[in-house]
Parts: structure tokens; sequence; C-alpha cells
């Protein structure tokens, strides 16, 4: 039987409403987990492993502003980092009443290293999904070539599917029929009857606004130096290299990498690999906090 999720809602300091999943028990005395999707996603990812761990652990799911069921912004120049952290702050305040294990996959990665530079009391470790603080090349150009762009034909949940097919078999082989439709109803919503992309399509404009070479963010993973964290790999990632995670191990020595075979950009998290990776970091922080 499937864990239960409540609706939760946050208004942000420039009158949006975010919306959120909660799991779990409110008056659990165990480490909190915070999860940020990425760019294009949402709440919706992370269903699998907060059913898992929502038992002994409240577990709160974001969907950043323009995502899912957040309010789009009439401004897409606010679908930047600086804002959206500011918003994950906003929720922390509100929501948690001791530090949280984030776990940020892709852009909520990013997002998870820049809260340990301003706000690490905030927080008691990380899990980093296919992220880390250089981004490759090929990656970016693979991502802006989907971004905001409608898939063609969208009519139909087959259609759907196709698309993701399309997009991802190379690097994610041996998924099953199942697999792929429920990938397809994380990525997409549906409005009269037709899937639709779950994002709002402004999202291209934000970031191919931005001319400036991708920044390196080796200063932002310094500050987590001192937190606990495991940064996980898909095996396929175009995103983050095998050469970047060994630079981080070098930077952090006490850093748990683990590579997630037949993944690319990104785990699902409920792979054997990701979740006891997960696990045993949740265990560690528990009895840190005990």
């Amino acid at each position: 039987m499937e864990t239960e999720f409540r609706n939760g809602t946050l208004r942000t300091s420039d009158g949006l409403t975010l919306a959120f999943r909660e799991y779990g028990s409110r008056i659990s005395n165990a480490t909190p987990v915070l999860c940020l999707p990425g760019l294009t996603r949402n709440a919706k990812d992370f269903h699998a492993i907060a059913t898992i761990l929502a038992p002994t652990r409240r577990v709160i799911a974001l969907d950043a502003r323009g995502r899912g069921r957040s309010d789009y912004d009439p401004n897409f120049k606010n679908y930047n980092l600086v804002i959206e952290v500011g918003d994950i702050l906003s929720l922390m305040s509100a929501e948690f009443d001791r530090p949280c294990l984030i776990l940020g996959t892709s852009r909520g990665g990013l997002a998870a290293m820049i809260l340990c530079s301003v706000r690490p009391s905030m927080i008691a470790g990380v899990v980093l999904n296919d992220i880390g603080p250089v981004l490759e090349p090929k990656g970016l150009e693979r991502i802006a070539d989907y971004l905001g762009i409608v898939p063609e034909p969208l009519e139909t949940w087959d259609d759907a599917i196709a698309a993701m097919k399309a997009g991802n078999a190379k690097d994610f082989p041996h998924l099953s029929e199942a697999e792929w439709r429920a990938w397809a109803e994380r990525t997409f919503n549906e409005k009269d009857g037709k899937p639709v992309l779950d994002y709002d399509l402004t999202l291209r404009d934000a970031v191919l606004e931005n001319t400036e070479p991708v920044p390196e963010m080796w200063p932002q993973f310094r500050a987590i130096l001192e937190i606990p964290t495991l940064v996980l790999r898909g095996e396929n990632s175009d995103l983050l290299s095998a050469k970047t995670v060994d630079e981080m191990r070098r930077a952090k020595p006490d850093l748990t990498a683990v590579t997630v075979k037949n993944r690319g950009h990104v785990p699902f998290l409920d792979e054997p690999e990701s979740l006891a990776a997960i696990q045993k970091l949740i265990s560690i922080l528990d009895e840190k906090a005990a």
C-alpha cells in the first residue's frame, strides 16, 4: 500500500503560491528530508523514494515556481537559482524545526550547494543526484535542445511515451513499458484529456537569455566539506562526468560516490544501489542527531 501524501502550499515573498508534497509524520524525531527537483521536473519525481522513507520520517518534495502545481511566474527572469534558493529557504524556515537532509536532483543539487554556503546550520546532509560543480557542455546542449519545446505529435499518452523514448532510450536501456509510462506521467500533466509538459515553457527564455558560460561551482561545493554528502552518478550521464566525481572526492575525501548502472541523467532514486546509499547516509544522520 502506498504511503499517502498531503498537498501543502507556501506563499513566496513576491506573491506566488508554491506547492509541495508532504509525506510522513510531522512529529517524527528522525532527520527530515527535503527533495528538490531538476530544472523542468517536479515533486512527482520523488514519490517512490518518499514512500520508502516516510514511515520513519517527514519528507517534503517541492514544486519550484513554474513547475508542477506551483504558480507560473509572470516574469520569466525570476526563474533563476538566486530566487529559487530564496523560496527554498522560506520553505525550510516554515516547515522544519531541525536540520534536514537535502535530496537534490540536478538543478536541485545546485541549489543544495548554494544553501550549504548560506545556511549550513539548516542542513544535516546532502545527496547530489547526478550533479556536481562542473556541468558538461554536451549535457547542457542536450537540455537546451528539448527545453521548452513541445514534442510533436502530443495527442495521447502513447505520444508522450514515444517522446520520452526518443530522447532517453540510449542512456536508459532495459526499462519496461510500465517504467516508460511512469516516467512520462512524472514528466507530463493532463489537460483536456491530453498530455502537456508540466512546467512553464518560458523556462527556455530564462535559460537561453543568459549567454555567459556556465560557471563552475567549486566554491559552493567546498561549502559542503563538513557536511555528510553522497553523490549519485548515472553510468551514462552526459552532465556529470566521472572525472568531475573524482575531483569532488579529492576535494572531499569522505564523499560517498555511487555509480548507478543503466542510467543517464538522472537516476530515478528507486534503483537498489541508490536506495542503499541514501538509506545508509540517513542512518548516519539519525545516529548523529540522537
